[in-house]
């Protein structure tokens, strides 16, 4: 196999001969004295380039890679019976609502345990209607249920899922009616409780 150091070696070779060859040529040497001190020192920077063993190439020194540090996290659980104050964000209408129906609504006030904010004031809880019933004859009064099962985080829009307790808004018919449904506008104030504790995990801070 050709040493990859063979280039570098022959070029300090030719160098001392090229150069003594030059001193020759322009007269710099003017004795036979002179010239064959010439000889034995051209002879002497021969052998040593021919010896000289080169330099190995330096590795590259590229910047450390930083070690991964593992993500480290505090659990907290909000207690079941906790309430949310929540504006709806969807109307409701038990003469034309549907079992299924999507409802949304936005987080009034914050969620917090021991001083720590788990959830923030704005973020979207969504739910849907688990039951309808019309205003009839059979049924005087209109009726819708809902219930809440999904937190939306204002901030990462990370998901979280909640259990909470059937809300109900049943209609009251007046003397003279025979029955009346139930209406609930987008922008009405509703306080959801949770039936079952919320876990919420967030990052430690470094």
């Amino acid at each position: 196999m050709i040493s990859r150091y063979l280039p570098s070696r022959i070029l300090l070779i030719a160098l001392p001969l090229v150069v003594s060859a030059g001193r020759v040529h322009a007269h710099t040497v003017a004795s036979p004295t002179a010239m064959t001190q010439e000889m034995n020192r051209c002879l002497m920077m021969v052998r040593i380039a021919a010896t000289r063993r080169a330099a190995p190439p330096q590795k590259a020194v590229g910047r450390p890679t930083p070690a991964k540090v593992r993500g480290r996290y505090d659990d907290y659980q909000v207690a079941a019976g906790t309430p949310f104050e929540i504006q709806l964000r969807t109307a409701l209408d038990s003469s034309s609502g549907q079992t299924g129906d999507a409802v949304r609504g936005t987080l009034l006030d914050a969620v917090s345990q021991d001083g720590i904010e788990l959830i923030p004031k704005g973020s979207i809880v969504h739910g849907k209607v688990t039951a309808v019933q019309p205003a009839s004859k059979e049924n005087r009064a209109g009726r819708v249920v809902l219930e809440f099962n999904v937190i939306e985080h204002l901030e990462t829009r990370s998901l979280a899922t909640i259990e909470t307790r059937a809300l109900s808004f049943d209609a009251t018919p007046g003397p003279k009616e025979k029955f009346r449904d139930i209406r609930v506008e987008s922008g009405e104030r509703v306080t959801a409780t949770l039936a079952t504790p919320l876990k919420v995990r967030l990052p430690r801070n470094p």
